[in-house]
């Protein structure tokens, strides 16, 4: 399990605080739904992986506060968005932004959240940087959102690309912030880690969700290995193989990563991989 204090002085309350500060900025109808969304919680799984990479490489307080913070704000409004594109009425147990707000509230908290990661990169010490690390992380995100929008008749192989193009570069972005605060190599290699766990955590979502998944009509790598001539029983096999694949590919590029910034990415792969024990046991 990943650390909830972080970075000597700070914790995913700091990052907490923080983001409801910045959203606080001016108050609308837009902020009041930010806070809103926010306030349902949500692993924070992308701001332990920026204050982890900060401690690692020694950053300071404001620098690890922007390497958690950015990519946290993008993956909630991310959220937020896919809400209101899918039609998901519910988010953490609560109605979604959008079913509770309205469609059009909606795409501007999403927005609103993407421009205040933008302006929390100001405190970045190479801004330059980090803004175009950012930016070619939300370009492959929606590369991946359109992917997956296109066609609803994926091979497995094509829905292994969307899940790593949808969820990788987020999950890859707060490890590149720090690197480049620090001026350090390695942003290629961390994508690739960040791909290789977004793969494992699709193949698990999956088989959690493969029944309401039949039911919905929305793409299942489990359902798409039975309708190629599997048993269910050998779907799930194979869909927990292609996990602890995806697992092995990103240990060997974290541990690859220099001065123990892999060492989140480690950490999160070990938790996927008792998640994935558990399913296994579990059926």
């Amino acid at each position: 399990m990943l650390k909830t204090v972080l970075n000597k002085s700070l914790s995913l309350c700091d990052i907490d605080a923080e983001m409801n500060r910045l959203v606080r900025l001016d108050e609308s109808y837009v902020t009041d739904s930010a806070r809103y969304h926010l306030a349902a919680g949500g692993s924070r799984v992308r701001a332990q992986l920026g204050l982890e990479a900060a401690n690692a490489l020694a950053l300071d307080h404001h620098t690890s506060m922007v390497c958690a913070v950015a990519p946290e704000l993008l993956h909630n409004a991310s959220l937020i968005h896919d809400d209101l594109q899918d039609g998901d009425i519910t988010r953490r147990g609560k109605p979604a932004v959008w079913s509770q707000f309205g469609t059009a509230i909606a795409l501007a908290t999403g927005d609103f959240l993407i421009s205040t990661a933008y302006l929390t990169l100001a405190r970045h010490p190479r801004p330059g940087m980090a803004l175009t690390a950012m930016h070619n992380a939300i370009s492959l995100t929606i590369h991946g959102q359109m992917q997956d929008s296109d066609s609803a008749h994926h091979s497995v192989a094509q829905y292994a690309e969307i899940a790593a193009n949808k969820s990788g570069p987020l999950l890859a972005l707060p490890v590149c912030l720090a690197l480049i605060a620090a001026d350090a190599p390695g942003q290629d290699i961390a994508l690739r880690a960040a791909r290789a766990l977004a793969v494992a955590y699709q193949s698990l979502d999956d088989l959690a969700d493969k029944s309401l998944d039949k039911v919905n009509g929305s793409v299942n790598i489990c359902l798409l290995l039975e309708a190629s001539g599997l048993t269910p029983a050998e779907a799930a096999a194979s869909t927990c193989s292609r996990a602890y694949g995806a697992l092995k590919t990103a240990r060997r590029e974290a541990k690859s990563l220099t001065r123990a910034v892999g060492t989140p990415f480690l950490q999160l792969a070990d938790r996927l991989d008792q998640q994935l024990k558990d399913t296994n046991n579990a059926n």
